[in-house]
């Protein structure tokens, strides 16, 4: 079974990832505790860009699965009750890259 990409809200560091479009990620939090809330930015169309959005989860041993929405290679962001980093989440495709021909 393949591990499912986390993130960290505060640092926004991502372990086993890279995040794939619509792919499932964890939501984690080690640096504080109690009930954390993560909200999405809307992509353009107006919907978030991982879902459910908002994510709950209770901290630090809990997480939340969401799934990716849509590509972002200059990253994605999102909001947090917790201090969070400037940080962006790149969402890479899920579609294999295309291979160029050989001449």
């Amino acid at each position: 079974m393949p591990t499912i990409p986390s993130v960290d809200v505060v640092t926004g560091v991502v372990t086993d990832g890279p995040i794939k479009s619509a792919h499932e990620f964890k939501w984690t939090c080690s640096e504080d505790s109690g009930n954390i809330t993560v909200t999405a930015q809307n992509m353009p169309g107006g919907n978030p860009w991982f879902s459910p959005s908002p994510a709950s989860f209770t901290a630090p041993s809990g997480s939340v699965t969401v799934t990716a929405e849509g590509v972002s290679l200059t990253g994605w962001s999102y909001t947090a009750n917790v201090n969070t980093e400037d940080t962006k989440i790149q969402v890479s495709s899920s579609m294999p890259t295309p291979h160029a021909k050989a001449s």
